[in-house]
């Protein structure tokens, strides 16, 4: 099986912790991966859910999880918008979900994979249950 997970998740994963599933391939998507990228190169002064994880850590395990973030690790996947657009625009009629949602919604569709997301999103939540894959609220 697959696995997509969200920002938070995707940090905590750059950060040294474990997947939701040890034995299932590792995914994201693009928009997930941007925000994380945002938050924690962007933070200034102040930080927030993303980026706070980040700046609190050790220098060094900062510095390493920074250069992960960077260069995001081959073993998680990020599906590339050239093959999700088709299933983004099949699917948009369908649910009425924002682009971040929409771009989840179809990476799952395509990898047949269990999404698993740090907070509720209702809308996803409900459109991933009515395409018939997993979605689970974790941490």
């Amino acid at each position: 099986m697959t696995q997509i997970v969200d920002d938070q998740l995707l940090g905590e994963l750059l950060r040294g912790g474990h997947p939701p599933r040890i034995d299932e391939a590792v995914y994201t998507t693009g928009y997930w991966y941007v925000r994380l990228c945002q938050a924690v190169l962007g933070a200034s002064d102040r930080t927030g859910a993303l980026s706070q994880p980040f700046a609190g850590q050790a220098p060094v395990m900062r510095e390493r999880a920074i250069r992960r973030l960077l260069e995001l690790p081959d073993e998680i996947g990020l599906v590339s918008l050239r093959t999700l657009g088709p299933v983004i625009a099949r699917y948009r009629s369908r649910h009425r979900l924002n682009a971040l949602g929409s771009e989840a919604l179809a990476a799952a569709v395509h990898l047949g994979a269990a999404v698993f997301l740090s907070v509720p999103s209702p809308r996803l939540e409900d459109a991933l249950g009515a395409e018939g894959l997993h979605v689970e609220v974790v941490g």
